[in-house]
């Protein structure tokens, strides 16, 4: 029956070192991993992210602006009662 390893075999002596990964940054914002963090004394440090939690619109100057200097008063005159009597009569036909 033929071999499957072609040759003599051999042990290979060289060790071999198995590393654990690093936390990724999802497992690091972990309650969890934090509260124990700060349990142990370890340094944490927290840093607000720029512009968070400002999901505002901004605040428009030129409409409020454009109405201080509108000049026109801002009711109308009303209409005699034959102006819009007159204005009915002609929808109506």
């Amino acid at each position: 029956m033929p071999s499957r390893f072609p040759g003599a075999l051999t042990q290979d002596w060289e060790p071999v070192v198995l590393h654990k990964s690093k936390p990724n940054a999802l497992a690091l914002r972990d309650p969890k991993v934090m509260n124990q963090a700060l349990r142990s004394g370890a340094a944490v440090q927290t840093v607000k992210k720029f512009d968070a939690s400002s999901n505002k619109k901004p605040v428009t100057v030129v409409n409020v602006r454009k109405l201080d200097e509108v000049t026109e008063p801002a009711a109308l005159d009303k209409v005699s009662t034959e102006v819009r009597q007159a204005i009915q009569k002609a929808r109506g036909r």
